[in-house]
């Protein structure tokens, strides 16, 4: 995964800042954009002790506004959903014990402020590096038989991102994005069978697609 990570990062900047030196521009600078991207979250730490599998199920939509040389502001907001089947005991607040596959599932309401720079902003290809802070609503579950058990949680949340925006040709109004973040959050996980986690964290790959504003 380590590897993985450093070469997408690295392919990403040397791909902008070649491509920035040696191409023309688009023909105009884009005043804002905004994104809809497909996500697949990898849960770490305590959060992949809760649920392991990598989650290809989720979606963000996200606005950029230019403010001065590339430095823009916007949001983001989203949809994620991590899941898995585990085979053990579970132990509910009344004190029965089941021994049957247990269903964990987490869903995620994502929202954040972001700023971001953007290197070479009206190129073709513009690398950029950014940060998201705001917070999630989520909702944890564990489903045995017919006991749905759940738990609710708001939270904190701050998620640096690199990515880079592809602009499909010269005067377009239209590109793709991919993007790699790592969010961490207040969140936390507290269950009667004693499945207990805090301050959840993941890793979250982006591609989709730009709509740019002239």
């Amino acid at each position: 995964m380590k590897k993985i990570i450093l070469i997408f990062i690295v392919s990403i900047l040397f791909a902008g800042f070649t491509q920035g030196q040696d191409e023309p521009g688009i023909g105009f600078t884009p005043s804002s954009y905004y994104t809809f991207s497909w996500n697949t979250t990898f849960t770490l730490g305590d959060f992949n002790e809760w649920v392991g599998n990598t989650s290809p199920a989720g979606f963000n939509f996200g606005g950029r506004y230019l403010i001065n040389n590339g430095l823009t502001a916007g949001f983001n907001i989203g949809w994620q959903r991590v899941s898995q089947s585990y085979y053990g005991t579970y132990y509910g607040n009344d004190g029965d014990a089941i021994t049957a596959t247990n269903y964990r599932f987490t869903w995620m309401v994502p929202f954040q402020g972001v700023i971001a720079y953007h290197f070479f902003f009206d190129k073709l290809i513009s690398p950029y590096v950014g940060l998201g802070i705001g917070g999630d609503y989520m909702e944890h579950h564990v489903m045995v038989q017919e006991i749905d058990e759940y738990k609710t949680r708001w939270d904190f949340s701050l998620t640096p991102e690199i990515g880079a925006l592809v602009k499909f040709g010269k005067f377009s109004n239209w590109g793709g994005l991919v993007a790699f973040n790592y969010k961490w959050t207040t969140n936390k996980i507290e269950f009667a069978e004693n499945i207990k986690s805090k301050n959840l964290m993941m890793l979250n790959l982006k591609v989709g697609i730009v709509l740019i504003v002239r």
